[in-house]
């Protein structure tokens, strides 16, 4: 079993000129993978519980049988629904193509493809995947049960303060719940609201958290967010590093 990167979101011709002529690529997200023989077929098998996905993904060379079929990803609104498909890179069997379809009530809203290298390891996952994820510029915090199902969780994007809103989703008694609170709710001498703190305690609760300790990485957020030459630095920062993946610097 061994780490391999996976490049999000690209477009599979301008991609494969990349790789054609030795161009740096952007990783953001990495994967487990197991490589596979079967009377004499290959495949690999993947695993990325820590995204959107909890069952084992099986990639056969050829498609056919112990190929997965389409996965339905948790989302968390119950009107929209994402199918992930698998297959091997038709010009270029050491890449796995990661096709993402996203349907709002059954229609067809949004495609994307992502690109797993799976012939070698990545050996640097925290020099590049985690430090990228530090600066991107959109944050969640998401709980999943054991099938992967998103239970609860909260994000938001990377603004100052006075412009961020939070939105808390949390499941009570079989119904989802979702809530959109000002950043600013949680600076000093705040007047608690109990709909919110309930949401944060099951967030907590969901995510592996005490409701005491996500109070206060929020107020540690609601505070370092109110730099605004922070915030300028960090998203000047992300938006670079999406020009330089698309070579366009």
């Amino acid at each position: 079993m061994y780490q391999v990167s996976c490049e999000e979101e690209v477009h599979i011709e301008k991609y494969h000129q990349r790789l054609s002529s030795n161009k740096g690529s952007l990783i953001e997200h990495v994967l487990l993978c197991i490589k596979i023989h079967i009377s004499g077929r290959s495949g690999v098998m993947l695993f990325d519980p820590g995204y959107h996905v909890s069952q084992p993904i099986t990639v056969m060379e050829d498609g056919l049988e112990l190929q997965t079929g389409i996965i339905y990803g948790s989302t968390t609104r119950p009107e929209v629904t994402r199918l992930y498909n698998y297959h091997y890179m038709a010009r270029n069997s050491s890449f796995i193509v990661w096709d993402v379809e996203e349907k709002r009530n059954g229609i067809t809203k949004s495609k994307s493809t992502s690109v797993i290298q799976h012939n070698k390891p990545f050996l640097s996952a925290t020099d590049i995947a985690e430090r990228r994820n530090l600066i991107y510029a959109f944050k969640t915090l998401l709980g999943r049960d054991a099938k992967g199902i998103l239970k609860c969780g909260l994000y938001f994007p990377v603004r100052e303060t006075s412009k961020v809103s939070l939105t808390l989703f949390h499941h009570a008694n079989g119904v989802l719940h979702n809530k959109k609170v000002a950043l600013s709710y949680f600076l000093s001498n705040y007047q608690k609201d109990d709909s919110i703190e309930e949401a944060i305690a099951n967030i907590a609760a969901g995510t592996g958290r005490t409701g005491e300790n996500l109070r206060s990485s929020l107020v540690t957020l609601a505070h370092l967010l109110e730099d605004p030459k922070f915030v300028m630095e960090v998203t000047n920062l992300d938006k670079e590093i999406e020009l330089i993946s698309k070579n366009e610097l």
